[in-house]
């Protein structure tokens, strides 16, 4: 006993010298927080949504090993652990795996082609890791969401956490600037920037309009994670039995798609609004009516103007925003043509006049991984679809699989086509938005191992059988 209190008395008092005591008392109460959550994969995937949402940006106020981990990190290695010490059933097969392991094969290949080009610092290391566990985690969250009652706990949480983060976003947004930015430097401990740059306005001119950016700071990053909640929630409108009581649906709907306007980020909002056509296109026609009425009244209120005519301005190619896009896409396309096939990694362009980064996650992709990335990419998407197809006849006939499965591949469908102006749902500077992003392709893929589960012949003990000839 006196051997072990002198040990933890020299630690704790080399601890304090070595870092801020401050850190040392939230470590011992933030520590019994993270064993209790660690100990329940509910818990844990609680934490990383809400992580998600709230605290997206977050980064851990000491470096841990030479890294500075964010709040984001922590709950996806505490999600893992979790399930890796609790996991009763093997991962699944999914439609996806062969595609997504090549996409996870070239990645590594053409980051270790790509890395004379540039000092591999432990930012771009941390941040590569990162969307390699993104999409590793894939396999995991399809394995804790077998029935439609796992799938249902989840949406319900992202209709929450989704519409908490906008309700925060409006609040930001609402009050006066000098004070929004106050509080919002205020984070600068973990890691947020601080002054007025915190507030986003288009062009990043304050004469013009503000953008809604919450606690996200990127407006169109904010804009995309809305787009996916929206998406997400649209079909619980209608639904049978939605996961809340329906007027909480509405109320939160609501604040997502209000919210969504204030970021005016346009590739997001006709996202949503494609994600709606398709929900209502399929199965709920009573939306199509909600939709076009939305169109009308953005057409006709006075309160939208601007915002019409900011669309209209970048349909027509006339806004500076959109110019800039055209030279991104451009220069995007000479760096694609002189390094087609593996791309030039994620550190940096080999030659002077090249660059990465371009306002399209298509071409990013294509930038950094080459053809060969953005087939195996491109294959992820044929598989998720071709998928899709076949189970949407049995889909159809369960109404109570019918909302979660809509509401997933509307919002992937929703991304992919925001991808086309936006680049974050596959950018290693974005991790939040790309472990949304493949956390909605594994929903889709959950959602669709019900039908297909459904279809296989079972085994003696009533599992489905992984026997085509059985």
């Amino acid at each position: 006993m006196i051997a072990v209190c002198i040990a933890v008395g020299v630690g704790i008092g080399a601890a304090s010298l070595l870092v801020n005591p401050l850190f040392l008392i939230a470590g011992v109460l933030v520590l019994p927080l993270a064993l209790w959550l660690v100990r329940s994969v509910d818990r844990m995937l609680l934490a990383l949504v809400v992580v998600i949402g709230l605290l997206p940006r977050f980064a851990s106020p000491v470096r841990l090993g030479g890294f500075t981990p964010t709040f984001l990190d922590l709950a996806l290695i505490g999600f893992l652990i979790a399930w890796f010490a609790t996991r009763s059933r093997a991962l699944p097969r999914i439609a996806i795996a062969v595609p997504l392991v090549c996409l996870i094969t070239v990645a590594i290949a053409t980051f270790i082609v790509g890395l004379p080009n540039g000092a591999l610092t432990p930012l771009v290391l941390r941040r590569f890791a990162e969307m390699l566990l993104s999409l590793l985690t894939v396999w995991v969250l399809v394995a804790v969401w077998p029935t439609i009652g796992a799938q249902n706990k989840f949406v319900r949480l992202i209709v929450v956490v989704g519409a908490l983060s906008a309700l925060a976003g409006i609040f930001f947004y609402v009050i006066p600037d000098s004070l929004a930015a106050t509080w919002l430097s205020a984070l600068r401990i973990f890691g947020y920037p601080e002054g007025l740059g915190v507030l986003r306005y288009i062009r990043d001119d304050p004469a013009l309009m503000q953008r809604a950016t919450g606690l996200w700071i990127d407006p169109n990053a904010f804009g995309g994670f809305l787009l996916l909640c929206g998406a997400i929630t649209l079909p619980q409108l209608f639904a049978a039995r939605p996961v809340l009581p329906r007027p909480w649906v509405f109320i939160c709907m609501g604040l997502i798609g209000l919210t969504l306007v204030l970021t005016v980020s346009r590739g997001a909002m006709l996202g949503l609004g494609l994600a709606a056509l398709i929900i209502g296109g399929l199965r709920y026609r009573k939306l199509l009516v909600v939709a076009l009425l939305v169109v009308v009244l953005a057409l006709v209120l006075p309160q939208t103007r601007a915002l019409v005519a900011h669309f209209s301005e970048g349909f027509a190619g006339q806004d500076l925003a959109t110019q800039m896009r055209f030279g991104e896409y451009k220069d995007a396309l000479r760096l694609i043509e002189r390094y087609p096939l593996f791309g030039v990694g994620f550190i940096d362009a080999p030659d002077i006049d090249l660059y990465i980064g371009v306002s399209s996650m298509y071409l990013l992709v294509t930038q950094q991984m080459g053809l060969l990335g953005a087939a195996a990419f491109l294959g992820v998407l044929i598989a998720v679809f071709v998928s899709a197809a076949r189970a949407w006849p049995v889909v159809r006939q369960n109404e109570a699989w019918v909302p979660v499965w809509l509401g997933a591949h509307a919002a992937l469908v929703g991304a992919l086509f925001s991808g086309i102006f936006d680049h974050y749902f596959f950018n290693i500077d974005f991790h939040v938005s790309v472990m949304l992003f493949w956390a909605v392709i594994a929903l889709t893929q959950a959602s669709t191992l019900l039908a297909t589960n459904s279809l296989a012949p079972q085994s003696e003990n009533g599992i489905p059988s992984t026997n085509p000839s059985r």
